[in-house]
């Protein structure tokens, strides 16, 4: 019963690191993060985005990574989310819905490139959504595709669960591999 109880706690304290390590990381950082994020879903979703579509989200992550680091709006931008949402439109049955792998980068891009595009429309700030929202919008759509495809006759739920974790692990790792210590200045 001890041993239960200890991998439940081990369990529960998982989200609390990654909100942890997102909390240290600067905005900046944490838009390049969300990027991050949505590019391995797309990897891992790979089979089941059309091309057209897939290309066109690895364009918008290739630019928006450009206007994070540029901290503007490149002209090329809108261009090509403009692309990004005919093309995604064009691959579903469900004009309102877009296509598989467009949504979450377009959500992913939001936390860095929101603000700069209002600006450029001549909008009032906004807020960005934070990259803590992304990855777990992100884990839950790992969880939901794996449940999907699936072996038959597995417990679905259990799948998505594991999917889910497994996705928060290397949304984990990822960060401790690219991110520099915030305590750098402990001589």
């Amino acid at each position: 019963m001890v041993v239960a109880s200890e991998a439940r706690a081990e369990r529960d304290r998982f989200p609390e690191l990654l909100a942890d390590l997102l909390e240290q990381v600067d905005q900046k950082r944490a838009a390049h993060l969300a990027l991050d994020f949505a590019r391995h879903v797309l990897d891992i979703e790979r089979d089941g985005i059309a091309q057209p579509v897939r290309a066109a989200c690895l364009e918008y992550v290739e630019v928006c990574h450009e206007a994070i680091d540029l901290g503007e709006v490149p002209p090329r931008l809108p261009e090509v989310r403009d692309r990004l949402l005919e093309v995604a439109a064009q691959w579903d049955t469900n004009r309102h819905v877009l296509a598989r792998g467009a949504g979450p980068i377009l959500d992913a891009a939001r936390v860095g490139t929101e603000q700069m595009l209002a600006k450029a429309r001549g909008q009032g700030p906004t807020t960005p959504i934070p990259c803590l929202y992304v990855a777990r919008q992100l884990q839950a759509e790992v969880g939901q595709w794996y449940a999907e495809h699936g072996q038959e006759g597995t417990d679905k739920r259990l799948v998505a669960r594991h999917a889910r974790w497994e996705e928060a692990r290397w949304q984990v790792l990822h960060i401790l591999r690219t991110e520099p210590s915030p305590h750098n200045d402990a001589g």
